[in-house]
């Protein structure tokens, strides 16, 4: 029997790897929660709006993933783009005397229990850009003002690069999870062209970094970004994490020719829901272990991008059930 990290290597490999079970979804490598997360979020579960070191006003609502943006027109940080500068700036968070003690505790601890430590940068360049002015905004100044976006984007692609950097100078993580959301449930934001445009070649030289560091990269982007796949693997990523069942995963693992693990396909919609039952996560559990099993290269997972479950025993439930699952699919 192979161990978590065993498998989990296997299960990388694609075609030519032999995994014995399913990765059961995070079990392999628990988040390490660091001080960048807490310096750059400020905001609380069910807690009073507050504002980021950037100005970008967040709310963290009871029983949500995470902060969200709070963009109106007294709030908006980014009022013209094509004057950026004057109304933010971007910063060395190793100026800002962050205590890694009690992350680099929790890294040693996943280190002994012999699973990768994964850290995790939220807001990326997409979302980084529409919590500075909002969604209209970010998409209408993509098409109306270029290259004041360009040069935006590039601010934040080197802002992102300074950060990954410093967490893995100290934490040495195994693995590096990155977020930026580029779709809805059933379409990009934007054209695929427009995407490839501003957003591309930033994000290839954030996965290249992270690469060259000996980090495993996985990107979360709970979105339909089927129309992209080529384009992510070919800018360096290893793991699409949060991959909805709207995308349609066995023709995106023939596009990729098995390069691209794919982690998610069971939606969190359906059962992580004030009045779910055993049997609802159950039911849908199996669906995605039967329908995307074939041909490898997949990571049964709820679609948000961490682990555990809004409510309270949902993401336990799953596990077990995954755990079955591979009884059936893997001899």
């Amino acid at each position: 029997m192979l161990s978590l990290k065993e498998n989990f290597y296997e299960t990388m490999k694609g075609k030519d790897g032999k995994p014995d079970a399913f990765v059961p979804e995070w079990k392999p490598f628990p988040q390490v929660w660091d001080p960048v997360f807490y310096y750059q979020n400020p905001a609380v579960p069910g807690g009073p709006p507050v504002k980021n070191p950037l100005g970008v006003t967040l709310h963290w609502g009871e029983d949500e993933p995470g902060a969200m943006p709070i963009v109106t027109d007294e709030t908006k940080v980014v009022r013209d783009v094509t004057k950026w500068r004057d109304y933010v700036e971007f910063f060395d968070l190793r100026d800002r005397g962050l205590d890694w003690t009690q992350a680099k505790a929790d890294a040693e601890k996943v280190r002994a229990d012999d699973k990768f430590v994964m850290v995790w940068n939220v807001n990326g360049l997409f979302e980084m850009s529409h919590f500075l002015m909002g969604f209209e905004d970010t998409l209408m100044n993509l098409l109306e003002e270029p290259d004041a976006m360009h040069d935006l984007i590039e601010a934040m692609k080197n802002f992102k690069l300074s950060q990954i950097e410093y967490m893995i100078d100290e934490l040495k993580p195994d693995v590096f999870m990155t977020h930026d959301d580029w779709g809805s449930k059933t379409s990009l934001f934007m054209s695929p062209g427009t995407w490839r445009e501003f957003y591309k070649e930033p994000w290839r030289e954030i996965f290249s970094l992270i690469k060259s560091k000996g980090c495993v990269t996985m990107h979360h982007s709970d979105s339909f970004c089927e129309p992209i796949v080529k384009d992510m693997v070919e800018i360096g990523l290893d793991i699409w994490q949060g991959v909805l069942p709207t995308n349609d995963i066995q023709r995106i693992k023939k596009e990729t020719d098995g390069k691209l693990v794919l982690m998610g396909g069971i939606d969190v919609t359906v059962i992580d829901v004030p009045n779910w039952t055993e049997e609802m996560v159950r039911t849908e559990v199996a669906r995605a272990c039967k329908d995307y099993h074939e041909g490898g290269v997949f990571i049964p997972a709820m679609t948000m991008g961490g682990e555990g479950s809004l409510f309270p025993g949902v993401d336990d439930v799953v596990v077990d059930e995954i755990q079955k699952q591979s009884k059936i699919y893997f001899k």
